[in-house]
């Protein structure tokens, strides 16, 4: 229900909280739980993420921003973009904790609702970018992490009259599972 502005506002302070008091922490979680050395750990959980969180919002003002050029004399054609008719479900990776946080967070950007599920190892630094969510403004609600097994997730969301659409990275095997 909040505008674009408003939700880049949001993003532009987790980027600003992950450059700053978040750095070490978001680091220090992805070097526990995926086993990434303090440089593997910057680029992947730091650096990219601050990239992914500012340049989404510039990609989403671009979006918004394109319009259609040509109206009949008397009329004005505009595009309203609206957020999908229910709710994204993310099952993000375990290896990269940038993706597994774009993966909520970029639709999020667009007003989607989000349930989340990480990767079992990746839980720990999702914790830590759910409190980032939290501290920069994001509304209760909007991404709902779960910690359950792949299959009791799919079990309940791929039923559930409200899903809306998948956003996943993984392996072929798992999403082949999602298919059938």
């Amino acid at each position: 229900r909040t505008s674009l502005n408003e939700r880049c506002e949001i993003f532009q302070k987790m980027a600003e909280l992950l450059q700053n008091e978040y750095r070490n922490t978001i680091n220090a979680s992805t070097m526990l739980g995926q086993s990434k050395n303090i440089f593997q750990a910057e680029i992947d959980s730091a650096c990219e993420l601050i990239d992914f969180f500012n340049f989404n919002c510039q990609y989403a003002q671009e979006i918004y921003a394109n319009q259609p050029c040509i109206s009949p004399e008397g009329f004005k054609n505009h595009l309203e973009y609206r957020p999908l008719e229910g709710f994204i479900f993310a099952l993000t990776p375990f290896n990269f904790t940038s993706i597994c946080a774009n993966l909520c967070a970029a639709p999020a950007l667009m007003g989607n609702v989000i349930v989340w599920k990480p990767a079992r190892t990746q839980i720990y630094s999702a914790k830590v970018i759910m409190d980032l969510f939290e501290e920069a403004g994001l509304p209760d609600g909007v991404i709902n992490m779960i910690t359950v097994d792949g299959s009791s997730a799919g079990d309940v969301i791929f039923k559930n009259k409200y899903y809306a659409g998948l956003h996943f990275t993984g392996s072929t095997n798992v999403f082949n599972k999602f298919w059938e």
